[in-house]
């Protein structure tokens, strides 16, 4: 599963390459094709804004404020790609969250989620936010107070949430680890937060883990 430091890495991808933004949109690069579905999909939200999209996001990443999240969640490689299990608006995932509470009250965790009625941002540490704020603006950072009036906060309910990435590399994790079952889970379950940070994604962890294995291995035929 995804966790809090990749969404803010993830976040801080997209401003340092100012994705753009256009309602109905996750990720993807805009194409006039895409920009004409989106157009026909919700006339409302973007006919208005339809000369200022050709002209500054056509070829560009562009999400909407809960688009951002999803684009993180559906990232793939190096594309997004749809999932309509959390397909859902601002408004729902905050609905869906299990854990949430009133800004006044927000921990000092970077990766919870900021709310307020239509609209989300990601909280990225030093009271800063991450958020795709609007077309004119595009994916911006802003402070946490003053620049919206956020009312709550979250975390999202389709990744978990880690305090912190360990400050070892995966060579120094394995050495650490025992021959005790519950230290190779631990050292799994701490590469894999490596391999998610790192953008490699939990399937292919085992790039990290020949030492480990080896000693899983070695143990199991020393007690056969």
């Amino acid at each position: 599963m995804k966790n809090n430091i990749g969404l803010v890495e993830h976040s801080k991808k997209a401003l340092a390459e100012e994705w753009g933004y256009v309602y109905g949109t996750f990720g993807k690069i805009l194409t006039k094709d895409l920009l004409n579905s989106k157009l026909k999909q919700y006339p409302e939200q973007i006919e208005r804004y339809k000369n200022y999209i050709l002209e500054s996001y056509i070829g560009k990443r562009t999400v909407d404020c809960v688009g951002l999240i999803k684009s993180f969640l559906w990232w793939h490689g190096a594309d997004v790609v749809y999932d309509s299990s959390t397909d859902v608006s601002a408004d729902g995932m905050f609905e869906a969250a299990g854990e949430k509470g009133s800004i006044s009250a927000i921990p000092e965790l970077p990766g919870v989620c900021v709310w307020k009625t239509g609209h989300v941002g990601i909280y990225v540490g030093n009271n800063q936010v991450i958020d795709a704020r609007g077309t004119l603006d595009g994916v911006i950072i802003s402070p946490l107070k003053g620049s919206i009036n956020w009312t709550h906060w979250f975390k999202c309910p389709y990744i978990q949430y880690i305090e912190s990435i360990p400050d070892r590399t995966w060579q120094e994790i394995i050495e650490m680890s025992t021959d005790h079952p519950d230290e190779w889970k631990k050292a799994i379950e701490l590469i894999m937060n490596i391999a998610n940070l790192e953008g490699t994604g939990q399937l292919q962890i085992f790039k990290y883990l020949p030492e480990l294995i080896n000693k899983v291995y070695n143990n199991a035929v020393d007690h056969n």
